[in-house]
C-alpha cells in the first residue's frame, strides 16, 4: 500500500472515490468505466450481492464482453473507482482522491428512484406527494454538497453529466483524461456499445427500466402530484422545469 493508492502487481493503481445520488444512471456509467479502465475491486457485499447479480441478466450479454477486450498496445493500469467512500450513496465528500460526480435532471432521478423501488423492491409507498418531497429534498442537498466541492476544488471534483454522457463520446474521453489514463478501448467504441438500447436486452426490466428522461411526463397521476409540491427550482444545477 502506498499513501497515493494501491499496488496490484507492479502497478501502481489510480484511485478515485465516486458519487451520485440513487438512479442518476451509475450502472450504464459503470459499464462505460469497464470499457474504458482496467477495473480492480476488493472484496465486498455489493459485488457477491445476489439482487445485484440478477441486475446483469438485463444486460445484453456481447455489450459486456465488448467492454472486456483491449486493444493492442494499450498498457495495463489498474484503476480502483471507490464507488461508495461514504457508504452507498452517502453524501458527497472531498478526502485524499480526485472525485468523480453523475447527476442527472431531478424529475427523470425521482420518478426512477420511485419505480424502481416499487416495482424492483416491492417498497410501499402509501403518502405519494410526502413521498416525492422527502425524495427533492434528498436530491438537492446531495447536489448542493457537491456542486459547492466543485467550485472550491475544481481541478480535483470532474462532474458529469448522464445527459451529456448519452449524447456523445467525448465524455468518455474527459472522464478518462481525469483519471490519469490511457483507456484500453476508444471512448467511440464504448459509448457505440453503451448505447442504452445496445446496451441493454429487450423486453421486460425492473432495474434498467427506460433510461429516457421524458418518460416521467406522460404520467398524469404523478405530475398532479408533483405539480401540487411544487419540486423547487433546480437552476443552480443546470436545470430547467423539464429536460
Amino acid at each position: 500500500m502506498h499513501s497515493d493508492g494501491y499496488y496490484f502487481g507492479t502497478t501502481l493503481a489510480k484511485r478515485v472515490d465516486y458519487f451520485a445520488f440513487p438512479r442518476t444512471g451509475s450502472h450504464f456509467l459503470w459499464t462505460a468505466f469497464t470499457g474504458l479502465f482496467d477495473l480492480v475491486f476488493f472484496p465486498n457485499q455489493f459485488v457477491e450481492n445476489p439482487e445485484a447479480k440478477q441486475r446483469r441478466e438485463e444486460l445484453n450479454p456481447l455489450a459486456i464482453y465488448a467492454m472486456k477486450l483491449r486493444e493492442d498496445g494499450v498498457p495495463v493500469q489498474p484503476v480502483y473507482i471507490n464507488a461508495a467512500p461514504q457508504g452507498v450513496h452517502g453524501g458527497p465528500a472531498l478526502g485524499d482522491y480526485p472525485v468523480i460526480v453523475l447527476i442527472r435532471h431531478p424529475h427523470p432521478t425521482i420518478y426512477s428512484w420511485y419505480h424502481t423501488a416499487t416495482e424492483r423492491w416491492s417498497a410501499q409507498i402509501d403518502d405519494l406527494r410526502a413521498w416525492q418531497q422527502d425524495a427533492y429534498r434528498q436530491y438537492v442537498d446531495f447536489y448542493d454538497r457537491a456542486l459547492s466541492l466543485k467550485q472550491r476544488h475544481p481541478e480535483r471534483v470532474h462532474l458529469i453529466r448522464f445527459e451529456d454522457l448519452k449524447k456523445e463520446p467525448g465524455v468518455l474521453a474527459e472522464v478518462a483524461a481525469f483519471v490519469g489514463v490511457r483507456p484500453k478501448l476508444s471512448p467511440e467504441f464504448v459509448f457505440e456499445w453503451t448505447r442504452f438500447d445496445r446496451m441493454t436486452r429487450p423486453g421486460p426490466r425492473t432495474f434498467y427500466r427506460v433510461g429516457n428522461n421524458a418518460h416521467w411526463q406522460s404520467d398524469a397521476a404523478w405530475n398532479e402530484h408533483l405539480n401540487a409540491l411544487p419540486p423547487g427550482d433546480f437552476s443552480r444545477f443546470g436545470y430547467g422545469a423539464t429536460p
